[in-house]
Order: structure tokens, then C-alpha cells, then sequence
């Protein structure tokens, strides 16, 4: 046997040994889950049982999260050993301590989707309800944004980043707590909600945080409207409604004006998957103000002659050239997946308009999704409506986890 062959197969028996290992660990964990229930009943007194559950804590949950690979290192195991801790009486100390860590960790919106679905909605869900205080402490650290200070050089550019990275985190946070929660749980704090959004809607590029968060404040109205009866929303709709206009109108905004500016790409898709979604689940309210955004007549499908669009979409969809160039195939696809679909679901996503890349090329952005997009929305939502479906609620909420847990439009901070 050769010296690379000795390598090759040492190199092997390593690999298996550190599989074994990181199996083992998660075998040790997965044990104290089922173990965890029965602590009471193991260790009868009280003063044990909250001792095994604080020496828990310490030496297999907290390590977890303060790992530098966090949140990779969490398995499903460790998130069921912690729901479990939650479950026993007077361990909430120790618990929300480890949870508040790591939902608060820069890094947790790495966490894969599937996991948050499955095992940290549920955690959050215990947590929130348990502390009455976490969203109004969460929504006293988004800042109104602010000129004051150094206006140029590297310090002010530094500075405006941070803030707009801890806007983003903060909103991003405040929406996974409503997606995590029941239905209007925090009907309460419309009201400070709706200021915050307000006070964002002012950023510009030059203020700190600027108006890059804008995207942000979008996700957070995406998880109002899916956890929110639309009766408590309707202060919020005129906010709404202005803000989208204005936001899905900058597509077509010149470069280099205050609209182009004040709405970078990944805003204008935001927005979009907001109207995409608020048609999806069709609100009271919204439904009556629709008209201003897409055709809702027949006209939809059958234009008349010498059609002459008044709804924002089609609009655009005429100036960007998408109604001469869209395909008739096109059009019968949308109407197809419209009337053949079991549930009303979002336009874009998965199996309808893809919107998976990185677009920092508006014209790639427009071409690969906005254009196809606004060509066939209206058509789309006419034949969803009239299917009469009942809308799809676990599509639309993950299609907003996928974009809440995507790191990589988060600024990062120089």
C-alpha cells in the first residue's frame, strides 16, 4: 500500500469518526428530549428537578446557541429538548433566557425555513405568549430615521448601515413573532405597529436608517395581513394603498430620480409580493380598493377593442411593452393555474413566476419576473376569484418565511 493510499483511507476513518461524533452528540440530546417530560416523576423534589434543568441549559443549550456556527448546529433535537424544558414548571428563567439569546442573535435568520416551520414558530409562539412585553420591548428599537450627525465620509456611510441592518433585523423579528403566534395576538400593538411603519415610510437614502429598510417594513404588512382580521386593518390601508402605488409606479421612474433612488430592486419585488399576497387573500377592505391596481372586470380576459387600461398594473404592464410581448401561452398558463388550482395561491412563487436570484440588474429583474408579473396579474386574480377557492394560508406564510429567513438581503455592516 502507497503512502496516498495510507492518506486516503486515514483521511476516510477522520470523516467517519467526526460523523460518528456529531451523530452521537445529537443522539445524546435526542435522549434528554424524551428523557425531559419525566424529570418530575425521576426526580420527584422540586429543587432536583430545576437543577437537572438549569444544568441542562447550561451545558447543552446555551453552548449550542453561542456557537460560532449557529444556527447551523441546531438540530431538531435541540429545539424539542428546549420546548420540553419550557413545559416544566418554573424553569422559565433559564429557558427564555436561551430562546431570547438566540432569537436576538444577528444570525438566526439563517436558520433554515424548514426548521422554523417545524420547531422555532412553536418555541416563539411558548415565549411570546408567556412575556406579554416582547413585542412593544422589540418595536421600542426601531428608530425614526434620522439626518442629524455626520452627513458624509466613511463613518456616516458606516453608521447609516448599522442602523439600516438593525431596522432590518428588528422588523424581521417583529414579523416572525406574528407569523409565529394565532391570529390577531397582537391587535393591541396595531397601533404602535402602524406608527413605526409610518415613520420608516419618511426614510430617504441619505437618512439613517435610509430607505433601504423599506423592503422590511413590506414583509412586516405581508405577516399583518396573513395574521391580522382585515376589521383591525383598516386604518392601515390608506398607508398601504400610497405606498404601493408609489412603490411598483418607481419601476418606470427614471434613474437616478428620488423614486429610483428611495426604491432599490429588492423593494420593488417586496412591494409586488405584498399586492401579490393581499390579492391572494383578497381582504374586505383591500377588495374595495383593488380596481386601482388590476383590471377586476371581464375585461381581464376579454379586452375590448381600443382597451384602454385605468388599473396601475396594466399600466405598466402596456409601458414596459410586456402586453405586445407576452406570449398568448403566457396568458392561457396564468389563467390555467388559476382555474385548475384546489386553493388561491400568491402569483409568485414556486411553479407559478419564479423569483429566485440575485437582482441587482433591474433590467434582469424586470425581464425575468416584473414583466411577466404585471402582463398577467389581472388575469390571474379575475380567474382565482371566480374558481371561488379559498386561499391558500400555509402557501402564502411560507412563501414569506423564505424570504424573512434569506440572508443575503440583509445589509451587511462594514
Amino acid at each position: 500500500m502507497g503512502f496516498a493510499d495510507i492518506a486516503s483511507d486515514n483521511d476516510e476513518k477522520t470523516n467517519s469518526l467526526a460523523q460518528r461524533q456529531v451523530a452521537r452528540s445529537d443522539d445524546v440530546v435526542g435522549i434528554l428530549a424524551s428523557i425531559a417530560p419525566n424529570l418530575p416523576k425521576i426526580l420527584v423534589e422540586p429543587d432536583r428537578m430545576l437543577t437537572a434543568a438549569n444544568t441542562i441549559s447550561t451545558s447543552v443549550i446555551g453552548p449550542t446557541f453561542k456557537s460560532k456556527s449557529f444556527p447551523e448546529n441546531v438540530s431538531r433535537s435541540t429545539l424539542i429538548l428546549l420546548h420540553q424544558l419550557a413545559r416544566l414548571p418554573n424553569t422559565q428563567k433559564s429557558w427564555r433566557k436561551d430562546l431570547g439569546d438566540a432569537f436576538n442573535d444577528a444570525k438566526f435568520f439563517g436558520s433554515t425555513v424548514s426548521l422554523v416551520d417545524s420547531d422555532w414558530l412553536p418555541l416563539l409562539k411558548q415565549w411570546t405568549l408567556s412575556d406579554k412585553e416582547r413585542m412593544p420591548e422589540l418595536l421600542s428599537r426601531l428608530l425614526a430615521p434620522t439626518t442629524a450627525g455626520i452627513v458624509f465620509g466613511v463613518g456616516a456611510t458606516s453608521a447609516r448601515l448599522e442602523a439600516d441592518r438593525k431596522t432590518q433585523l428588528n422588523l424581521r423579528r417583529a414579523a416572525t413573532l406574528i407569523l409565529a403566534t394565532m391570529n390577531d395576538n397582537f391587535v393591541t400593538d396595531l397601533p404602535t405597529i402602524q406608527e413605526k411603519v409610518v415613520e420608516l415610510l419618511t426614510a430617504t437614502t441619505t437618512s439613517s436608517p435610509s430607505s433601504t429598510t423599506r423592503a422590511d417594513v413590506f414583509l412586516l404588512l405581508r405577516a399583518l395581513a396573513l395574521k391580522t382580521s382585515a376589521v383591525h386593518l383598516a386604518t392601515l390601508w390608506p398607508i398601504v394603498n400610497a405606498e404601493l402605488q408609489v412603490a411598483v409606479s418607481s419601476v418606470v421612474a427614471a434613474d437616478h430620480s428620488a423614486a429610483s433612488e428611495t426604491y432599490n430592486n429588492y423593494s420593488i419585488l417586496q412591494a409586488c409580493k405584498l399586492l401579490d399576497t393581499l390579492l391572494c387573500l383578497a381582504p374586505d377592505d383591500f377588495q374595495l380598493h383593488q380596481w386601482l391596481f388590476i383590471t377586476d372586470t371581464i375585461d381581464a380576459v376579454y379586452r375590448p377593442p381600443q382597451f384602454q387600461p385605468i388599473a396601475l398594473i396594466d399600466e405598466l404592464s402596456e409601458e414596459l411593452g410586456s402586453t405586445a410581448l407576452a406570449s398568448t401561452t403566457q396568458t392561457e398558463s396564468a389563467a390555467m393555474q388559476a382555474a385548475n388550482s384546489t386553493s388561491r395561491r400568491p402569483l409568485i412563487r414556486p411553479g407559478g413566476i419564479n423569483d429566485e436570484g440575485n437582482w441587482e440588474r433591474k433590467d434582469e429583474l424586470v425581464g425575468k419576473v416584473l414583466r411577466p408579473f404585471f402582463s398577467q396579474l389581472s388575469i390571474f386574480a379575475f380567474e382565482s376569484t371566480y374558481s371561488m377557492n379559498v386561499p391558500d394560508w400555509e402557501a402564502c406564510k411560507m412563501s414569506l418565511l423564505r424570504d424573512l429567513f434569506d440572508e443575503r438581503s440583509i445589509v451587511k455592516a462594514l
